[in-house]
């Protein structure tokens, strides 16, 4: 690939980051008009079509199976389903800034998961990550604890969508095999949106001043739609496509400096020093458990 060529790709995956980075932003903007299962609701009724005619321009898409529907059902289940109710109660909660760093460590998580169920090997940079990124966690939490922003519920509710993430991996490595990208995670948003369906008209439905909503109110559910759930999800595919998965994943660390720097400036968020450090032992810990240049001596391994 040519400089030029590569150019473009990094251009593509920083502006992915942007737009994740900015969803915790537009998250918050979101909750002055809406609530939060109308916010996903609405999120993904709008996504699932866009990456369904995103799939089809670009000639990617694959209908599921009979025989793994049940697998599709599950996988949405875990993601979008309790992922995103854990994640968008918890940013009722939650500044924006802690919730993007928490949810960080789900890379640090994941290969404990596949550790478990698919036999595949720890090493010594994936705990050091862990410690590293939990040590940053805790000193936002605290830095936010310090000035009433860090409700014991809200931090639970997203480590509970971390947690969550897990069983979403776990099934998306039996799909991957058989589904490109971009058909799995627009069959689950259909799926997603037909979960919340329900939810969606008994719970909040009559509680929204629907009819006093301007175009500006709906503007912070379009940006989730448009650029968090489909033009970053493209974007962060072709990176992958590009780049490969190891180097495509490292441009996923700074989401949280992203929220964080966006969080000052649009939602006048505290920035301490303290949370700074946070921020930056996170970040370090994730690129000492992905950075292919340390040493990666196997002190856990399953493989037969």
């Amino acid at each position: 690939m040519n400089l030029r060529k590569e150019g473009k790709v990094y251009l593509a995956l920083i502006l992915a980051m942007i737009f994740w980075g900015m969803s915790f932003i537009w998250y918050k903007q979101a909750f002055q008009n809406f609530l939060p299962l109308s916010v996903i609701f609405l999120r993904l009724l709008i996504s699932f079509p866009l990456l369904l005619l995103f799939a089809i321009i670009l000639r990617r898409i694959r209908w599921p199976r009979l025989p793994d529907l049940k697998y599709f059902l599950l996988l949405a289940l875990f993601e979008p389903f309790l992922y995103f109710i854990c994640e968008s109660y918890g940013l009722v909660y939650l500044s924006s800034t802690l919730a993007s760093v928490i949810l960080a460590t789900i890379p640090l998580i994941t290969p404990i998961s596949a550790y478990y169920f698919y036999k595949e090997r720890l090493t010594v940079n994936n705990f050091i990550g862990i410690f590293l990124s939990f040590l940053g966690v805790i000193l936002v939490v605290y830095a936010e604890g310090r000035s009433g922003n860090a409700p014991w519920f809200g931090i639970l509710l997203i480590f509970l969508a971390v947690i969550s993430t897990q069983g979403y991996a776990i099934l998306l490595k039996r799909l991957s095999g058989e589904y490109n990208a971009l058909s799995i995670v627009w069959f689950q948003n259909l799926i997603g949106s037909i979960y919340f369906l329900p939810l969606f008209f008994l719970l909040e439905y009559k509680k929204i001043p629907w009819k006093i909503l301007t175009m500006s109110d709906y503007l912070p559910v379009i940006y989730l739609s448009l650029f968090a759930s489909a033009i970053a999800f493209i974007f962060f595919i072709e990176g992958i496509k590009k780049l490969g998965m190891t180097r495509a994943v490292v441009f996923t660390n700074f989401i949280p400096i992203v929220t964080a720097i966006f969080a000052v400036i649009i939602l006048n968020e505290n920035f301490s020093l303290m949370k700074a450090g946070g921020i930056f032992t996170t970040i370090l810990g994730l690129f000492m458990s992905q950075a292919a240049g340390f040493p990666k001596i196997r002190i856990f391994s399953r493989v037969k």
